[in-house]
């Protein structure tokens, strides 16, 4: 066992005696910076940067297909817009499998 005078104790007792007596306290030390030498460098790879072109492209792409909209749009407004109801129960079917798992 080591017994010393430098420990977390003595520095709480020191502080608090630094509080008791305002002339004191010390105000805390000023670390200045550590220079590094050289600079950082970043590397992107091909394959982040055709990535990133995708990604580009994609987001330039309309959210809307206006020409698919407007088809159905018409399909509806004459009455030929027709589902067939095993489409939709598959869907269902499978969307609800999908809730289930995830």
């Amino acid at each position: 066992m080591n017994i010393s005078d430098k420990g977390p104790l003595n520095d709480l007792a020191g502080l608090l005696s630094g509080l008791q007596d305002p002339g004191r306290v010390q105000s805390p030390r000023k670390e200045t910076p550590v220079q590094q030498e050289g600079q950082d460098q970043i590397r992107i790879s091909d394959r982040a940067k055709e990535f990133h072109e995708v990604y580009r492209l994609a987001a330039q792409a309309p959210d809307v297909r206006g020409d698919k909209v407007a088809k159905l749009k018409e399909a509806i407004d004459n009455g030929t817009y027709n589902v067939k109801g095993e489409q939709v129960a598959n869907k269902l079917i499978a969307h609800t499998i999908l809730d289930k798992i995830l």
